[in-house]
């Protein structure tokens, strides 16, 4: 025999045994399959993978509207607790003697949210919360003045946040 007629038989020998051992597994057929199903005819498959795929979507949607009710909660929080908020704006004298006054306040009409399934069975689902923060400005010639002055907006910084949904709540 030549060496590479061996090689070849080698490799080959275990699925020779492999092959009719998988011949002769019993497939079932429909009356014993009826049988084990107790006499209801089975579902197809198809209708079984389409009720499945609605459900996920059920759940899916469940999951977005429950983030989307989370999200407008969470920025109305940071808006409230935001270190340049309204309430405690950043005042400071320039050199030419009028003073400047700085806040930030998040845009509620530039929030948007998307939820996806994960792979992870801990966590099965993320959400991603993107949102505009926008930066007010104006000038005073006093520090009263401006806390009732006209503000024009100066600048926007864009923001993006991950959560997740873990035993039954956003985090």
């Amino acid at each position: 025999m030549k060496p590479t007629f061996r090689v070849i038989l080698a490799l080959a020998a275990p699925l020779l045994l492999v092959v009719p051992a998988l011949a002769a597994e019993p497939v079932p057929d429909k009356v014993s399959y009826l049988q084990l199903d107790q006499g209801r005819a089975p579902a197809s498959s198809g209708a079984r993978a389409n009720a499945d795929l609605a459900g996920d979507e059920r759940q899916l949607d469940m999951r977005k509207s429950d983030f989307v009710r989370f999200a407008r909660t969470k920025l109305e929080e940071m808006n409230r607790n935001h270190r340049l908020s309204r309430s405690r704006m950043q005042i400071d004298k320039t050199p030419d003697g009028s003073y400047r006054a700085v806040y930030h306040q998040i845009d509620d009409a530039s929030m948007a949210c998307e939820v996806n399934r994960s792979q992870s069975k801990s966590i099965p689902y993320v959400a991603v919360l993107s949102y505009k923060e926008q930066i007010y400005a104006a000038s005073c010639p006093t520090p009263e003045a401006c806390r009732q002055g006209q503000f024009a907006a100066v600048g926007i910084i864009p923001n993006r946040h991950i959560f997740s949904y873990s035993d039954g709540s956003w985090k």
